[in-house]
């Protein structure tokens, strides 16, 4: 496994799940696997997402500092200059934190806490029983993080008897950190599964809800148009990578005629790993923390890419017989991997 060296700031902040962006000069891709180490100290971490920038400052349009831990912005522009490799990361550590949080512990068996590594997220998963004997799912967020569980618990909350969500049980900031506890529900990943007709009905039933009173609109078609304009310098060297012919005003041409004029709800990461089916092929739904009003191709396009890395493109006409379509519109799936760069 490549090592390579970093800061010792660097080091602390990712151990402490306080950074979960970092650059490096190394070419490296998703789900690679390496060491970063600062002397005699090292973590093994997965590269979760890559991405290139010509400058720091082009870097910034798209990713927070903060994501970068405690460092400052002054002393990132000083470091690095142009041709960057920005690359998002997940440390596992089997290290159970203190819970630093009287309420949660009077509800749970703290001897039953269980690290669940699945998942690239910078939160921490639990599974844990809680003291009623009911299984649990418990995640934990620094405030610093880059994920925001307000938001999924918001999302969950919403989504309560309207499809089959986890059921919260608990939850609150305390100490700088967010905890969520909530309902375990059971089934395999569908990654490990060949029912696909049953996940394409799953996701037209998601897109059936009534929308009329839904508050997410963080990935509505106009939201995400705007953000990719106002990228576009920054993002257009990615694009060009994908579709070599395209001038950076076709790219913006394309964008602004080609965008999807549906409008429903979607999941927002409706990728295989947060689709459960039980025995009897009933499905559940997990980590839900992107669900917005959206078109229907921003969850058939993450799907698609999905099964892809899974290697499940077999099924991927089942999948569309299960929705009820025969084909997908190629415009808007290209419309979304190129809003897609814009998106942190």
């Amino acid at each position: 496994m490549k090592e390579i060296n970093i800061l010792k700031k660097e080091l602390e902040s990712i151990k402490n799940n306080k950074q979960t962006e970092i650059i490096l000069k190394e070419e490296l891709n998703n789900k690679d696997k390496v060491i970063l180490k600062y002397k005699d100290k090292k973590l093994e971490v997965e590269i979760t997402g890559t991405a290139k920038y010509s400058s720091i400052e082009e870097c910034f349009k798209i990713i927070p500092i903060e994501l970068f831990g405690d460092t400052t912005k002054e002393k990132l522009l000083s470091k690095y200059k142009n041709n960057i490799s920005v690359y998002r990361i997940k440390y596992d550590s089997e290290e159970i934190e203190e819970i630093d949080n009287q309420e949660l512990l009077d509800l749970i068996k703290v001897d039953t806490l269980k690290k669940n590594n699945i998942g690239h997220s910078s939160i921490n998963v639990y599974e844990v029983e809680c003291k009623n004997n009911k299984q649990a799912i418990l995640k934990i967020q620094s405030l610093f993080s880059r994920n925001d569980l307000y938001e999924e618990y918001l999302r969950i909350e919403w989504l309560q008897n309207k499809l089959n969500v986890p059921k919260i049980y608990y939850y609150k900031e305390l100490n700088n950190k967010k905890y969520l506890l909530m309902e375990k529900k059971t089934g395999i990943p569908a990654y490990k599964t060949d029912s696909f007709y049953d996940i394409g009905k799953t996701l037209k039933q998601i897109h059936s809800l009534p929308i009329n009173n839904c508050p997410f609109k963080q990935n509505s078609i106009d939201n995400l148009l705007e953000n990719a304009l106002k990228n576009i310098d920054t993002i257009y060297p990615q694009v060009k990578e994908l579709y070599p012919n395209m001038s950076k005003n076709d790219v913006i041409e394309f964008l602004n005629n080609k965008k999807p004029t549906d409008q429903v709800l979607v999941h927002g990461d409706y990728s295989l790993p947060n689709i459960l089916l039980d025995e009897d092929n009933n499905i559940s739904l997990i980590d839900l923390g992107d669900v917005s009003i959206s078109s229907i191709y921003f969850d058939l396009f993450y799907l698609r890419k999905s099964m892809i890395r899974n290697k499940k493109m077999e099924y991927f006409d089942e999948l569309l017989a299960g929705y009820g379509i025969k084909e997908l519109n190629e415009d808007y799936m290209k419309w979304i991997e190129i809003i897609d760069k814009a998106l942190v």
